[in-house]
């Protein structure tokens, strides 16, 4: 069986989810496919923190992040999905104009106490707190199901089907499917989150030098105040969001474990809890005394630690390695894939 679409999305997390919206928008008349291997939002977008706040470690990630930041700003008066924080920064003294640079003007830093009052800082550790603003977390995977509805009148959502292999031809591609069917598509975006090794794709991809990353979150047995900060520790490249909508706090540090499998870098074993534990207790002692359990997946990055959105060829657009800021960069990365499509007929 053989169906057809000007353009196909491979990928039904945050970023194939936003370029689909996009993609509908552009071009509303175009024959638009969604294909995901699980439900939609259901991979590395269903575990993820959904935090958003302003930042960027270049200019170029920065200008995605203002993007991205102004066009999640209408949504957050609506409520959930999306829940606005407050936001502070611990940086070191010594260096905390410079932390400032990697972030956008829009954040308002100013010298302040830290505003959850379980973070205790010693006068002797050399750290300062920056109060800010421009930060939210959603529950990333509500809001792909909150979006889904409105997409589907004008695009084939197709879940629950892996693509099994990419076939060029002359004027696009065959993409075949688990289920016997096969695709023709003028254009085809790979969105694949952590599925980097998938056969159909894995040498296409293989010169863009993306690695996958496990991701440890873990979860702290206390109910969050109204008002609590989310709490970034710049420095240590980690970050204590208060998840209201799920009655606990949740605390993400940087994990180094390389080249994992989605699949297989769960459940949480007994030196990601320590680990967690050993760094928040140098900030938050009561805190890191709660820590039970948590979330472990993967993500991709990349080389340069920007997102990677870039033909690999006339027909076939890869669009990830976005080393754990999918949710936060997706807009931008969409408005890209958005870019790249204008130029090529189809």
């Amino acid at each position: 069986m053989m169906n057809k679409s000007d353009i196909a999305i491979i990928g039904g997390g945050i970023i194939g989810t936003v370029i689909a919206r996009e993609a509908v928008k552009q071009y509303p008349q175009a024959n638009i496919s969604l294909i995901e291997r699980n439900l939609c939002g259901a991979g590395s977008s269903f575990y993820s923190a959904g935090v958003h706040f302003p930042r960027g470690i270049s200019e170029r990630v920065r200008a995605m992040s203002r993007f991205s930041h102004d066009y999640y700003q209408p949504f957050l008066d609506n409520g959930a999905p999306f829940y606005s924080l407050p936001m502070e920064l611990v940086t070191g003294k010594a260096h905390w104009e410079e932390t400032c640079r990697n972030y956008l003007p829009a954040a308002g830093f100013t010298p302040s106490e830290s505003m959850n009052s379980l973070i205790h800082l010693s006068p002797d550790d050399g750290q300062v707190v920056l109060r800010g603003k421009g930060a939210h977390y959603a529950d990333v995977f509500a809001l792909i199901q909150k979006w889904l509805p409105a997409l589907r009148p004008s695009v084939a959502v197709s879940e629950g089907l892996r693509v099994t292999a990419l076939h060029s031809r002359s004027g696009g591609y065959d993409v075949a499917l688990s289920d016997g069917t096969v695709q023709a598509a003028s254009q085809v975006i790979l969105a694949p989150g952590p599925w980097l090794a998938e056969p159909a794709w894995r040498e296409r991809i293989a010169g863009l030098g993306i690695r996958v990353k496990k991701i440890v979150a873990v979860h702290i047995a206390s109910k969050p105040e109204p008002g609590a900060p989310l709490t970034i520790f710049h420095d240590e490249d980690a970050f204590l969001v208060p998840c209201h909508s799920r009655g606990h706090w949740l605390f993400s540090y940087t994990c180094q474990e390389w080249d994992v499998l989605p699949g297989e870098t769960g459940p949480l074993q007994a030196r990601d809890l320590a680990a967690a534990r050993e760094l928040l207790r140098r900030y938050a002692p009561a805190l890191a005394g709660e820590i039970r359990d948590g979330r472990v997946f993967c993500d991709a990055y990349s080389p340069s630690r920007e997102p990677v959105i870039t033909r690999l060829d006339e027909h076939l657009i890869f669009a990830g390695g976005a080393n754990g800021s999918g949710y936060r960069l997706a807009p931008a990365i969409a408005a890209d894939v958005i870019h790249l499509l204008t130029q090529t007929a189809f």
